[in-house]
């Protein structure tokens, strides 16, 4: 009886190390993500075999299938040959933006992409992730997109902090990179070409026309054979900046705003404050010293000792006298048997713009006051600006980028294409476009709307 019961033992412990050796050999032992549109994750055994595969977006779902159990290589060939026929890369370029933690060799995943699309003739840039923080983590199950994906927007709005994080969170990796490059940027819904931002408005059936042939650009009417530019070593960037290490810097001067002014003698006014000018003149703000050393008050017209005509009646000044009528003296006050305007409210400047009035003593007589011009003492900037003598001054900063550079017997044109101008080509019949910012796809002509693109 105990013979038996130890050789039950002994059949279950080697069963139990059986699954156990199956469950340990097919456990995943390193994951991969791939983001170009479509974000998919694929998930090894130790064999480097496909436990699973997720999609990570909608576009994925797209070009996902069953490949659990195959290899690696099977399984970006597959991968790879649906991101074409389902139309994710224009232009025969494609941006991947990987990411792999695990038991997989970085070097080795990398040509494995590589090759899978250069059989293909697509040109690829490939963007290597080599590690994600907690805070990339957590930005992507909030925008429901991978780690990776996360961790490279981060690092495009820490540099450029303008750009809200959440304005990319669904752009192709290949706007990603060019934002990145270049500091250009659109909206939502908006797609990112060079420096403007394209936003799909209509769809109309192309026309018949006469087109280069696949391999050859059209420029100036003519078709070259084209082949796909390099990046080179060295640095660039925009007009009116300079380069420093790996950025792009330059100075924004704009004049300084007066804020305080000083006057040789008297005081700064306004000439709206001075009644000079209308208030919603374009000189109201204009400033003056106002020296009033040499101002006087304005007087009651029975104070005036000018000749004016006026007379007093129980404490009061009147002025303007004429004679009384069959109707009385509309208007006026009768006093002594004639008719006079009452004065006591009323102020002149004697001898001045013919007894110029004023409603109270308090202002000053403007022939007596003299007008300097004064000069500022202090400026101020907007914010983020730095004063500098009579300047605000504003540094701007961005990312370099490398030129692109063309084999030999080809020239760069439209800083992206390289042209052999000694294989031509003639154009053959196909599909064109006349609307004004279309996009040939397929037969059909996709039109936007264009504006400058933000930086």
């Amino acid at each position: 009886m105990k013979k038996k019961i130890t050789i039950i033992t002994i059949i279950c412990i080697f069963i139990i190390g059986i699954i156990s050796y199956i469950i340990w050999d097919n456990r995943t032992v390193s994951t991969i993500t791939l983001d170009i549109n479509p974000s998919i994750e694929i998930n090894l055994n130790r064999k480097e075999k496909v436990k699973s595969i997720i999609a990570l977006n909608d576009d994925a779902k797209d070009i996902i299938t069953d490949i659990k159990g195959k290899t690696l290589d099977e399984s970006l060939k597959i991968i790879t040959n649906n991101v074409i026929t389902k139309g994710y890369i224009d232009d025969k370029q494609v941006t991947v933006l990987l990411y792999a933690k695990g038991n997989i060799d970085n070097k080795s995943l990398q040509d494995k992409v590589n090759k899978n699309f250069t059989e293909k003739e697509i040109a690829i840039d490939i963007i290597v992730i080599n590690n994600v923080t907690e805070e990339d983590i957590k930005l992507a199950k909030k925008y429901n997109i991978t780690p990776a994906k996360a961790s490279y927007i981060n690092s495009i709005t820490k540099e450029n902090n303008n750009i809200d994080y959440k304005s990319l969170i669904n752009k192709p990796v290949k706007e990603l990179n060019e934002t990145k490059n270049t500091g250009n940027y659109c909206e939502e819904g908006y797609i990112l070409e060079g420096d403007f931002c394209l936003k799909e408005i209509d769809r109309k059936p192309a026309i018949n026309g006469m087109v280069c042939p696949e391999g050859y650009y059209d420029y100036n009417d003519k078709c070259y054979e084209e082949t796909r530019s390099e990046e080179g070593n060295k640095l660039l960037c925009r007009d009116e900046f300079t380069i420093n290490g790996t950025k792009c810097t330059r100075t924004i001067r704009i004049d300084a705003e007066p804020s305080k002014y000083q006057c040789p003698k008297g005081e700064a006014k306004t000439k709206s404050e001075l009644g000079l000018t209308n208030a919603n003149s374009g000189d109201a703000n204009e400033i003056l010293c106002v020296d009033y050393s040499n101002a006087t008050h304005p007087v009651s017209p029975c104070e005036a000792n000018d000749g004016t005509e006026y007379t007093i009646s129980g404490g009061k000044c009147y002025w303007h006298r004429a004679p009384v009528i069959p109707g009385g003296c509309p208007g006026k006050i009768q006093v002594g048997g004639e008719c006079w305007d009452d004065a006591s409210g009323i102020y002149i400047c004697v001898g001045y713009r013919d007894g110029k009035q004023y409603n109270s003593r308090d202002e000053y007589c403007e022939h007596s006051i003299k007008y300097l011009n004064p000069v500022v003492s202090e400026y101020k900037c907007p914010e983020n600006h730095k004063l500098n003598g009579t300047k605000c001054e504003k540094e701007e900063v961005e990312d370099a980028w490398l030129e692109r550079i063309c084999p030999a017997n080809y020239t760069l044109v439209n800083n992206d294409r390289c042209i052999n101008y000694n294989k031509t080509s003639n154009k053959k019949d196909g599909y064109i476009c006349n609307q004004e910012n279309s996009r040939l796809k397929g037969n059909t002509c996709i039109i936007y709307k264009m504006i400058e693109a933000k930086h």
